[in-house]
């Protein structure tokens, strides 16, 4: 590991994002701050929703601290989504796509989840990226796979690297929209449905239309374009199986 990160491991944890979000606004860390678990007892996910873990499951948070009020792209989501896959598909070799706005699919269902948040106290501010990779098919929901096995010491040394070279903060948009595209889990003008965070029983049906430049899903209702940021919804496929 660089000696520019630090490695906190712990055996058994509420959750890794919280965990580092009171450890870095005690300790004020200068540097980015990896933290790995081998138990999450209390994790989350978008809007607070459980994340759902097993024995074999990769869990980490990266504390990643920035200058005062650096602004924050908004293509960002998919930018650690984009390196994620590039880690993942280099240590497995497994066929991984990319589902908006950061998620992990293969040909079964989800296999990795991404929970990005920020710490802002006064004249200090940092993000932190929890990660958290299915290695197992174990007590996992119905609509979740898995990928095949790796050394997740391995991968976050990967992944820490990807953000050296491709750049985390600083980074091609062009290039990010071109890689998203290729490794896209929804194909252009593809049925999905769309799933409110008011209501998340109530599917609405549309036509995926690919990601702005801007980081927004582009979704076609009833003849009207809307896009979507991260937060607002979600889309899911009609069908879970890929074909592509």
């Amino acid at each position: 590991m660089n000696s520019d990160w630090q490695l906190i491991k712990l055996k058994s944890v509420d959750s890794t994002n919280r965990f580092l979000k009171d450890f870095i606004s005690e300790t004020r860390a200068r540097n980015p701050v990896v933290c790995i678990t081998e138990q999450q007892t209390a994790g989350y996910g978008q809007q607070n929703r459980r994340w759902q873990t097993n024995a074999d499951s990769a869990i980490f948070s990266i504390a990643y601290p920035l200058s005062k009020k650096m602004p924050i792209p908004g293509l960002f989501s998919l930018q650690v989504a984009s390196l994620l896959h590039k880690s993942l598909t280099n240590l497995t070799s497994d066929a991984l796509y990319l589902k908006w706005p950061n998620d992990l699919y293969n040909s079964e269902g989800k296999v990795a989840g991404i929970l990005i948040e920020q710490v802002i106290d006064f004249d200090y501010q940092a993000l932190i990226i929890g990660i958290g990779i299915n290695r197992s098919p174990d007590q996992l929901t119905a609509s979740a796979s898995n990928v095949s096995n790796f050394c997740i010491e391995q991968l976050i040394e990967h992944f820490l690297q990807q953000f050296k070279h491709d750049g985390f903060l600083h980074f091609s948009p062009f290039a990010l929209l071109e890689y998203w595209n290729k490794h896209d889990l929804f194909t252009i003008e593809e049925s999905v449905h769309l799933i409110t965070k008011e209501d998340l029983n109530t599917r609405e049906s549309g036509e995926y239309l690919g990601i702005n430049p801007n980081g927004q899903a582009l979704i076609r209702i009833n003849g009207k374009i809307t896009p979507l940021s991260s937060g607002q919804s979600s889309i899911r496929k009609v069908s879970l199986s890929v074909t592509q």
